[in-house]
């Protein structure tokens, strides 16, 4: 059985900062990850996700290129997938 794929707006993403008591939430790929409860776990200190909260994340997950463990990990967080803003 397949479930419905949650959506969310950039703006729904920027409003999950980490800040005032918000959860953390970064992009992927076009995917939504909630990261609040990983930050303290991971391999290069929280500073390091808190950089990109409320963001795209893509290219400095890119940049680092992170291991197919830490994939497999990022997608235990999967939440959504941004919306297509584009204007057609």
């Amino acid at each position: 059985m397949s479930y419905p794929t949650i959506r969310y707006s950039l703006a729904d993403v920027v409003k999950c900062n980490g800040k005032n008591g918000a959860r953390t939430w970064i992009v992927v790929h076009d995917n939504i990850y909630d990261v609040t409860d990983y930050m303290q776990q991971h391999p290069g200190g929280p500073e390091i996700i808190d950089e990109y909260a409320g963001k795209d994340a893509t290219s400095g997950f890119d940049e680092f290129r992170h291991s197919s463990d830490a994939t497999k990990i990022l997608k235990k967080y999967l939440i959504g997938e941004l919306k297509d803003v584009s204007i057609n």
